[in-house]
């Protein structure tokens, strides 16, 4: 007996230190894989180094010779080569140097910082790309010299940084999904290539291979030899995909989508999960934009409501979305007892109000601008078309005070709210725990937010398709797909997947654009709006010359039962705004507008082509489960009056 048992116990401690070397061989294997990836990030850093000391002198050697321009232009593409392989690490490392000195958009911006207006004039390669690719670079040669240089000495300083990251397993993996997501939205669609679309797929090319080969000393580690097998399958196809289709206009972009990137993204999501490498959700307890384990760009969920919304997930409760509800459609919140939210955002209309600019109160006048929709609108940095307000809790307090919304205030809502022991139970049990706060402007404010975020929608009949829900689509839909994010550019603006201002694949940031909108559809004789937009809001760190005339980006989901368009309902369909955008904006109509954001130049779209495009945002559409109204609203006992209001307010 005592022989079994010593057996068992030799034969349990062979197997115990089996287990235990072939973790540490699969650990000391991890280390080998990160060791490797950090040589490659480093080697890469290396020859970033070299070629953009070799551009400036290139830039120096400019001159009449038709070689000194070829080679220049040369020198820009095998940098910006460079710079795309290990886009994805100095990226994940330090996001903000990246954008703001070394491949931001060839845009001034602000830094946010400082109590004053600071510009900070665009530089880096984007900005590079328009002068060296422009042609005639010989016009702005001391601007090639200018930027260049400082090209070498922002990079100086990018370099010392980078180089003595120390690079963690999940970096690795994370740096690699979010490049991922920015190679579709931002690569492919010509944004990171603002001199010409030529190159964008090649460097989609670079940028892919560059995760990729980052990526292959953990292959072998996966003990799941099908998704090892599937990830390099899947890498390869992709890469082969890229380079037998270089082609901008023609590029297959919805193909693209479904069958790699999508996968892709769901697979490395996998193996870092199989290779128990922890997520950014397992060591950050702050909420994140992106929900990192969704594994399809196109998932109803991929962005965090808490996130945008500011408002504590627990908190997020169904009875505090459903006091929202009655408060957005009870117009006992205005001062004649009238008006309510949902006056200006009504949900068969997806929750805008079908006028070019909503009503006043009283029906004297209108507002200043056309009412936006409320759906998938918390997916943003800041709210209204001016961006005034970056908390979504704050946005009813600007209806509240607007004299031609609700003119009233805080003081007067509570204090009829009050009079209703409905509402008083309602916010006791929506706010149980608040105390003297139960029923006040900040639980007002509060339950309107967790409404307002709770309209949310992703799964529109292209939502479906693209998550492979459904299996069939109308071929217009997919050719005005691939020219949204290719030809017509929308995709620059409108970021894909909420086809608003906020842009991937971080989306912490909301962009407006100077489009130039017209005050009336006249094109022999136009005028600009007068509306300053960003510029007028009101904001100390607007006021840059840049943002005059400049609006938020709002979303094209749903945009077809959002008529009319533009902040001033200037347009009536679909095709009208497409057609304004082909013929280049206000500067293509012959306005002048310094800072316009939108190309002015001719899209070059025919009528089959905008057709098409009008197709895919149809197929955008979706207001399944949010349109119910409460089916009778709180009553005042003491305010016999008070009762016979309209939910949703008469006008």
């Amino acid at each position: 007996m005592k022989k079994l048992l010593w057996g068992a116990y030799f034969l349990g401690f062979l197997f115990i230190s089996s287990q235990f070397l072939s973790f540490t061989k699969r650990t000391a294997s991890a280390e080998a894989a990160l060791e490797a990836a950090t040589q490659e990030f480093h080697q890469g850093l290396e020859h970033l180094s070299t070629l953009v000391t070799d551009y400036q002198k290139h830039a120096e050697r400019l001159s009449e010779n038709p070689k000194t321009v070829q080679d220049l232009r040369t020198v820009h593409l095998t940098t910006r080569w460079a710079f795309k392989k290990i886009e994805f690490l100095l990226e994940y490392n330090d996001r903000e140097s990246v954008k703001k000195f070394l491949n931001g958009p060839p845009l001034p911006s602000l830094y946010t910082a400082v109590p004053w207006i600071e510009i900070i004039e665009p530089t880096g390669l984007q900005m590079l790309d328009e002068l060296v690719l422009a042609e005639n670079p010989l016009e702005s040669k001391d601007e090639i010299l200018k930027h260049t240089a400082q090209l070498k000495e922002n990079y100086s300083k990018i370099y010392t940084y980078q180089k003595n990251v120390r690079l963690q397993h999940r970096f690795i993996f994370e740096a690699t999904r979010f490049e991922l997501i920015r190679i579709f939205t931002l690569g492919v669609t010509g944004f990171d290539t603002p001199g010409g679309s030529e190159q964008a797929i090649e460097e989609a090319y670079t940028a892919l291979n560059g995760t990729y080969r980052a990526l292959q000393g953990y292959f072998p580690l996966l003990q799941n030899k099908a998704l090892d097998s599937e990830l390099r399958q899947t890498y390869n196809n992709a890469l082969t995909f890229l380079k037998n289709n270089k082609d901008f206009e023609s590029f297959d972009r919805l193909t693209f989508l479904k069958k790699y990137i999508n996968p892709l993204y769901k697979l490395v999501l996998e193996a870092q999960l199989a290779l128990n490498i922890e997520t950014e959700d397992d060591v950050n307890n702050l909420p994140t934009a992106l929900n990192y384990k969704t594994t399809n760009i196109f998932a109803d969920n991929l962005l965090n409501i808490s996130y945008f919304s500011k408002i504590n997930p627990n908190h997020f409760t169904q009875k505090r979305i459903e006091l929202g509800r009655t408060l957005f459609f009870d117009p006992i919140l205005s001062s004649n007892n009238e008006r309510a939210c949902a006056s200006c955002h009504h949900p068969d209309k997806a929750f805008t109000d079908g006028l070019p600019k909503s009503l006043a109160i009283n029906g004297q006048g209108t507002i200043q601008r056309n009412a936006p929709t409320l759906i998938n609108a918390v997916f943003s940095e800041r709210f209204f078309y001016d961006m005034r307000e970056p908390k979504l809790e704050r946005q009813i307090k600007h209806v509240v005070m607007d004299h031609n919304e609700f003119n009233t205030d805080f003081l007067t809502i509570i204090e009829k709210l009050q009079q209703s022991d409905e509402y008083r139970q309602l916010f006791a049990a929506a706010y149980a725990e608040q105390g003297q706060y139960q029923l006040s402007k900040w639980s007002v404010s509060d339950a309107l937010a967790c409404y307002v975020a709770s309209l949310t929608s992703f799964n529109s009949p292209f939502d479906q398709y693209v998550r492979d829900e459904t299996q069939k689509i109308d071929p217009a839909v997919a050719r005005g797909f691939n020219l949204f994010m290719g030809k017509a550019a929308c995709g620059t603006c409108h970021f894909a997947p909420t086809f608003n201002g906020t842009v991937p694949p971080y989306f912490q940031e909301t962009e407006s654009e100077v489009l130039g909108v017209p005050i009336s559809k006249d094109t022999i004789h136009p005028q600009l709006d007068s509306d300053l937009g960003r510029y007028a809001s009101a904001r100390p760190h607007d006021e840059a010359p840049f943002y005059v005339h400049s609006f938020k980006t709002v979303t094209v989901r749903n945009a077809a039962i959002t008529a009319p368009y533009m902040h001033n309902g200037v347009y009536d369909t679909l095709e009208e705004v497409v057609d304004f955008y082909n013929k280049g904006g206000g500067q293509g109509l012959g306005l002048v507008l310094e800072y316009q954001t939108l190309p002015f130049d001719n899209l070059s779209l025919n009528q089959n082509e905008i057709k098409d495009l009008v197709k895919f945002m149809e197929a955008l559409s979706d207001t399944t489960g949010l349109t119910r109204k409460p089916e009778k609203l709180p009553v005042f006992e003491n305010k016999p009056e008070w009762n016979k209001r309209q939910i949703g307010g008469i006008y």
